[in-house]
């Protein structure tokens, strides 16, 4: 199920209103969702699919610690290589999903 974050995100450690965030069964998308392209729209969706199911993969509470509070300043393999097959998976180019992976974005992750 899609819903839309409130302002009350910006009171969590798990992400602000501004960006798209996965906690299963939902997918929820920043108030701006609707603004996008449909291209985007879909892409973005398609992103946070795989993440739902990484999720169920490796069970919601186990994913949640590795992916959120495994700080992102210090390398984490399981939120880069969670992400790098969201990314990639969803359309972006290993390119550009590596340089992005590496930005200040994603804490600096970087594949060791």
């Amino acid at each position: 199920m899609i819903k839309k974050k409130s302002w009350l995100w910006w009171f969590t450690i798990l992400a602000n209103p501004k960006v798209h965030t996965t906690i299963s069964p939902h997918i929820y998308v920043s108030k701006y969702f609707d603004t996008f392209p449909k291209t985007v729209q879909e892409r973005i969706l398609k992103h946070e699919k795989i993440h739902l199911k990484q999720q169920q993969e490796e069970g919601r509470l186990k994913y949640i610690f590795l992916y959120i509070f495994i700080f992102p300043i210090l390398y984490n393999p399981w939120r880069y290589k969670w992400e790098y097959e969201a990314y990639t998976k969803s359309g972006t180019t290993k390119e550009s999903t590596e340089e992005y992976l590496s930005s200040w974005h994603y804490g600096f992750l970087q594949n060791k």
